[in-house]
């Protein structure tokens, strides 16, 4: 080996060894917290063994980085980035509910775990298309059933009865949430737009109905439940049909199966009476809809189109900001060309859901006069800030600040401030006061946000971080009491069956298993499992495609059409009142249709015509 080689070698080790430096230096603002947690992390063998580790990660993947071109660099880098803020923020959050932005440390933390992670995540992009390829089978699909001897009718079977033992563990179905809310409507007969109209004369009228004919209320929870695992058994089974449509191999298809029908999110949803199972089945058919639009040029045929209008109209029904998040795809879907440039059509078919969606709506109002005065929702933000500068900094209010702040916002409420929900803080918003001057409470609220501006971020950082923070505890409602139990150490999922509603469970054994899940952290000790239920992780995976679409470049680029709407929908749930799984469900479903997205080979579209 001559000198140059020998300098050369010398420059790639010390390139290396500061790189796995700053890397551990970056990590350190993840995993510890606080100045004795700081000095355990440093002064452990366990930072040393991160070093060394980096090292032989970096030795093999600074030079494929380097070589990879300037674009792709740069995609890496600004995804390490936004990773790297959501890390360090969210460790901070969990452990004090407070991100100190002037905290020179922690930028300096951010930008070494975001420096030492390009390059990881770019070689993942670059081996992750190379492995979804392989997913696909591009020859012949008709040797590519999933299983010659199974149907459409017998794989949807196969998913319903592997949610069976769900069902009678949690019998007569988990009424929880909203549900008793909902009931109350319909036996009251007094109706309001808090939740959908549609799910509530579903869900209250089954329920209802079943007590009307002399049957008791768990007949109606019971009847509710097996009618919506039907539903969403079967748009699964038809998913699965259109995987092998697509040329997906045998071996995924039978994971895809397997996945949704025993992994613990989806039958655990697919039995609980929340508009949520519902509304994410509805939005997964529209996005596999969307997907078939950008493979193949019959998507117009009269059953598509029908399948289309249905699915987006449910879920628009189902959910407000399902309208929001539809809305604004078509523009910017108008924005990107596809191989048969038909925007245009789908824009209109788009276009025409929401008059549906909306004239739906707008006639269940009217037929049940439902009142619609309800804002809280809407500016739950809003009203999150100001109670955390109430609580933390209340002397920058004025007396005739705060007398104008407790008009909408009684102190008794404003008290009960809780960094990571505000359901009990707006319930105490008056509304009938707002609605007389809202420009005078919009004034506020922005001059208060002028003054003290942090306090206003890390409001927002309360009630949002689990939905881009892996390592969040799902425990917003600790300490609340509920009719059968008190929320303590986890509340993943709500779990019991509400008046008039009760639990009558054949199962035990899954019962108690369903009942750790949901209140115990349980799966959460458990290295890497715990990541398989966390948002904050599906999250970054749907990124991760997100991104990776975009830096194929934009011959490729309508392979992000399918999934705009499930960003935006995202987005809207970061202005909501809380971190629960069931806002965004829709991430666990779109797991086994990345390969579609990412991988280097499309499908042929005539594989996908004959219906």
């Amino acid at each position: 080996m001559n000198k140059s080689s020998n300098l050369q070698e010398l420059k790639k080790i010390g390139l290396t060894m500061l790189w796995s430096f700053l890397g551990t230096l970056g990590l350190k603002g993840i995993v510890a917290i606080g100045a004795s947690e700081s000095i355990r992390y440093s002064n452990s063998m366990f930072s040393f063994l991160i070093f060394i580790g980096l090292n032989t990660i970096f030795y093999k993947l600074l030079p494929i980085f380097w070589e990879s071109g300037r674009k792709k660099r740069i995609y890496a880098y600004l995804f390490a980035l936004a990773l790297s803020m959501a890390l360090h923020f969210g460790a901070r959050m969990e452990a004090v509910e407070n991100v100190r932005m002037t905290d020179k440390s922690l930028w300096f933390g951010i930008f070494c775990f975001a420096l030492t992670f390009a390059p990881i995540v770019n070689i993942l992009w670059d081996r992750g298309e190379e492995l979804f390829s392989k997913v696909f089978i591009n020859k012949n699909t008709e040797n590519n059933k999933f299983n010659e001897k199974m149907n459409f009718y017998q794989i949807w079977g196969i998913i319903f009865l592997m949610w069976l033992p769900t069902f009678l563990a949690l019998y007569p179905g988990a009424f929880v949430y909203d549900a008793q809310d909902e009931y109350i409507e319909v036996i009251s007969r007094v109706f309001t737009t808090h939740h959908p109209l549609l799910h509530v004369l579903a869900l209250g009228g089954i329920v209802h109905g079943a007590e009307y004919l002399g049957f008791s209320a768990n007949a109606g929870i019971a009847t509710y439940v097996i009618l919506q695992m039907i539903i969403m058994s079967g748009i699964l089974a038809y998913t699965l049909k259109l995987f092998e449509k697509m040329g997906m191999k045998k071996g995924w298809i039978t994971a895809a199966l397997i996945f949704y029908g025993i992994f613990p999110v989806f039958p655990m949803y697919g039995v609980c009476t929340a508009k949520d199972g519902l509304f994410t089945i509805a939005f997964f058919l529209m996005v596999m809809l969307l997907i078939r639009y950008i493979k193949a040029d019959d998507f117009f045929s009269m059953k598509n189109m029908v399948l289309f209008l249905v699915s987006s109209v449910l879920m628009m029904m189902l959910r407000n900001n399902g309208i929001y998040a539809y809305a604004v795809s078509i523009p910017i879907i108008m924005l990107i060309k596809t191989k048969w440039g038909r925007n245009g059509k789908l824009a209109l078919l788009m276009a025409l859901s929401i008059v549906m969606s909306l004239g739906g709506n707008y006639v269940l109002k009217r037929a049940v006069d439902a009142s619609d005065n309800e804002h809280q929702e809407i500016l739950t933000v809003p009203i999150q800030q100001l109670a955390r500068v109430h609580t933390y900094s209340k002397d920058v209010f004025s007396d005739e600040e705060l007398a104008t702040l407790y008009e909408i916002l009684p102190e008794d409420y404003l008290i009960t401030y809780r960094a990571r929900v505000s359901d009990v803080v707006k319930s105490g918003f008056n509304n009938e006061v707002y609605e007389k001057a809202p420009e005078k409470y919009g004034r506020l609220w922005l001059d208060v946000g002028l003054r003290k501006p942090l306090i206003y971020i890390n409001a927002w950082l309360g009630t949002s971080y689990g939905y881009w923070y892996p390592d969040a505890i799902n425990n917003v409602y600790g300490g609340n009491q509920m009719y059968t139990f008190r929320y303590d150490e986890s509340s993943y999922f709500g779990f019991e069956t509400e008046p008039p509603g009760e639990r009558d469970s054949k199962l035990k054994v899954v019962e108690l298993f369903y009942e750790n899940l949901s209140l115990k952290l349980f799966q959460q000790k458990v290295p890497v499992i715990s990541m398989l239920f966390a948002p904050g992780f599906f999250f970054w995976l749907f990124a991760f495609v997100f991104v990776g679409i975009l830096r194929m470049g934009k011959e490729k680029l309508d392979r992000i059409i399918p999934i705009i709407p499930v960003a935006l929908l995202w987005l809207t749930v970061l202005l909501g009142p809380t971190t629960l799984v069931r806002y965004v469900l829709i991430l666990w479903f779109l797991v086994p249709v990345y390969p579609i997205l990412l991988s280097k080979e499309a499908s042929k579209e005539e594989d996908m015509k004959s219906d």
